[in-house]
């Protein structure tokens, strides 16, 4: 197994140092991590012709993909011809992107304390994650890594199908039974870290096709779900299969999304 671990003397030979943290968090998804991988989203091309259109070719660029989770983006920045290397707190996680893709390099540790040389990475990625790390520490470590000149991206998908009754039904549904679904109150500059002022906004639509069997797991992902004690879960999950059922009587859901980039460019 490649997967390494970040506690003192081990590292990735030419890119990271030994990891001085005393303790790893846990990672809430590892119970679900099948689900993660068999259900979440990949990201649309649009999004990574955005960001190659404003930080050159992906092709040899070293990428540190940050709560790289299953590997999602981190494939699709590999695609690009991107040298990525996944970073997650959840072993089980990385386990399940090394099987997707057995030589990928992963390096289990915390990204607000990470085990990577100064000025060493071309560009650190955050795809769905930059919300759960501690902002300062993250900020710096981003800023301590990258090279001068590199970049810093995040982005989410979000289903952006406001306004019509079953979304809205379904959003209802969420928040009012999962203490930890806000997203309906989170708008996308509400996402945005104090990193620098010259960071660039930019909205990539685009339309998921995906069945109701796939967004019922894809639910059973989310850390709000996660969180609920399981026969609440699973009560909940089955409100929500009856309500695409009623609107999705073929199983097939044809849902908007957004997917959100932020990118800043570190001076020097």
């Amino acid at each position: 197994m490649t997967v390494l671990r970040a506690p003192a003397g081990v590292f990735i030979a030419g890119v990271g140092e030994p990891a001085t943290m005393s303790f790893m968090p846990l990672s809430v998804f590892d119970e679900a991590a099948s689900h993660y991988d068999a259900a979440r989203p990949s990201y649309p091309a649009a999004l990574f012709d955005e960001l190659e259109a404003r930080t050159g070719s992906l092709a040899g660029q070293l990428v540190l993909d940050w709560g790289a989770g299953t590997g999602i983006a981190s494939r699709q920045l590999a695609e690009r011809g991107g040298t990525v290397v996944l970073l997650d707190i959840g072993e089980q996680m990385l386990r399940r992107a090394l099987a997707r893709r057995p030589r990928s390099a992963c390096v289990l540790a915390d990204g607000n304390h990470m085990p990577v040389r100064p000025a060493s990475v071309d560009i650190t990625t955050f795809a769905q994650s930059w919300h759960w790390f501690d902002q300062e520490l993250a900020t710096a470590e981003a800023a301590r890594v990258l090279r001068p000149g590199g970049f810093w991206a995040a982005w989410w998908n979000r289903a952006h199908a406001d306004g019509e009754a079953w979304f809205d039904d379904y959003q209802h549904l969420v928040s009012s039974s999962c203490p930890g679904y806000n997203w309906q109150h989170l708008s996308d500059d509400q996402m945005t870290p104090d990193w620098t002022s010259a960071l660039v906004v930019t909205m990539v639509p685009w339309v998921r096709h995906v069945t109701a069997e796939h967004w019922i797991t894809d639910e059973r992902s989310k850390s709000y779900f996660i969180e609920l004690e399981p026969a609440r879960r699973e009560s909940v999950l089955a409100q929500v299969a009856a309500l695409l059922n009623r609107q999705f009587p073929d199983g097939q859901l044809v849902v908007p999304y957004i997917t959100t980039l932020l990118l800043a460019r570190k001076d020097g």
